[in-house]
């Protein structure tokens, strides 16, 4: 019998491996969630505004509902950008 990982799992470490990637170029972000939201906090230190696909905050992405179910995409990579360059290159 096969062993698979969960899709939160899956999703957690595809999270994960985006932060660890973007503090090796020198972008700090802070996460927080409210199941199913993964919202983006703060970057570089500086508390974020908008608000993207989600009532609270900017959603990164959606944490599966289900162990079986599939594992997440971020919610929109090119916003996600858009705004990462807003806060990180503002003084």
């Amino acid at each position: 019998m096969e062993v698979k990982e969960d899709s939160t799992k899956l999703t957690s470490d595809k999270i994960t491996r985006f932060v660890e990637r973007l503090k090796k170029i020198g972008i700090d972000v802070k996460l927080s969630g409210n199941f199913p939201w993964v919202y983006i906090d703060e970057i570089c230190g500086k508390r974020v505004t908008e608000t993207f696909a989600g009532n609270w905050g900017f959603t990164l992405i959606f944490l599966p509902g289900r162990m079986d179910s599939p594992p997440s995409e971020f919610t929109d990579i090119t916003e996600i950008f858009k705004l990462i360059r807003k806060y990180a290159n503002e003084k």
